[in-house]
């Protein structure tokens, strides 16, 4: 597989401030990510424990959309089940409803990911800082030409921990962080404060998603600021910074330059945000369309 996304697979229960309620919809770091790389290309599998249920629940989106379940591992009778809860000022809580242990269970581990390693072209990991895991990621690194980009979990974005942020994130080609939580690592409020530290960290490129407002595309030599799509109608905001993320990776890859990774983020993004849960088929079309408005962009 070209593309490899290292990460949850779920299923999520959402609660909207507004107090709509989303009974169950295919969720998870992973699988938003996993969308936002098809829809650029085809060749993207999705490595991580599910439940032996999943097949029956998800099963037939895969085939809709030509993926396949082959990198998925039953390691539990059932999936993961997440309630998320949105609050009124935009921020969120996430509740796995088998518990904590349940959900870890499920989480690929470095051995399961050393495979993918040596075929691939670029790794999507989303994890929290756990150092067992990334010492063993850190060393299969050192031995593949795979491009790895970290999109780190928000139990990992506090100040205390800023030091073992760092001696990972060097280590990686992209590192992809929201805005409010590098605020929280960094210890810092002001942006161009944010930029200015990313610059230093010796990390190939920095992904700052900054949400309605877009994102930052952070080098030791370049700072390029990209503004989101306009005009886009957001009916469900679960996963646009994971389908951003995907897409980045895929441009990154390409060879793409920092300006046309961050549209093909937003463009990505917008395809996750106009339903609740992952879109029901990425087909040949919305591919079509997304490059065509991706090319328009560039030569504007």
């Amino acid at each position: 597989m070209k593309y490899v996304i290292a990460s949850t697979a779920v299923t999520d229960e959402i609660r909207f401030a507004d107090g709509k309620h989303v009974e169950k919809v295919a969720g998870g770091a992973g699988i938003y990510a996993l969308c936002g790389v098809k829809l650029w290309d085809d060749d993207v599998t999705l490595a991580t424990g599910v439940g032996e249920d999943y097949g029956a629940i998800y099963g037939e989106w895969y085939e809709k959309n030509g993926l396949s379940m082959a990198g998925l591992i039953p390691k539990d009778a059932k999936t993961p089940h997440t309630v998320i809860q949105y609050f009124a000022d935009g921020e969120r809580e996430e509740m796995p409803l088998y518990g904590a242990d349940h959900y870890k269970k499920v989480e690929i581990t470095p051995e399961e990911l050393w495979p993918y390693f040596d075929k691939s072209t670029g790794i999507y990991i989303f994890k929290n800082s756990n150092k067992e895991f990334w010492d063993k990621v850190l060393d299969m690194k050192k031995e593949s030409t795979a491009k790895v980009m970290w999109e780190i979990a928000n139990d990992a974005t506090y100040y205390e921990n800023l030091s073992e942020v760092k001696r990972i994130a060097r280590r990686m080609d992209i590192l992809s962080i929201n805005l409010t939580e590098a605020k929280s690592l960094l210890g810092m409020e002001e942006t161009d404060a944010i930029v200015a530290a990313f610059q230093t960290w010796q990390t190939p490129l920095v992904f700052l998603r900054r949400g309605s407002k877009g994102s930052i595309m952070i080098t030791a030599e370049q700072v390029v600021e990209v503004p989101s799509e306009q005009g886009v109608h957001v009916v469900d905001p679960t996963g646009g910074g994971n389908s951003s993320s995907g897409a980045v990776l895929c441009g990154y890859c390409e060879g793409r330059d920092l300006a046309t990774c961050a549209r093909m983020g937003n463009l990505s993004a917008v395809m996750c945000l106009g339903q609740y849960g992952v879109p029901e088929v990425i087909d040949r079309q919305m591919q079509t369309k997304a490059r065509e408005k991706l090319q328009e962009e560039t030569t504007c």
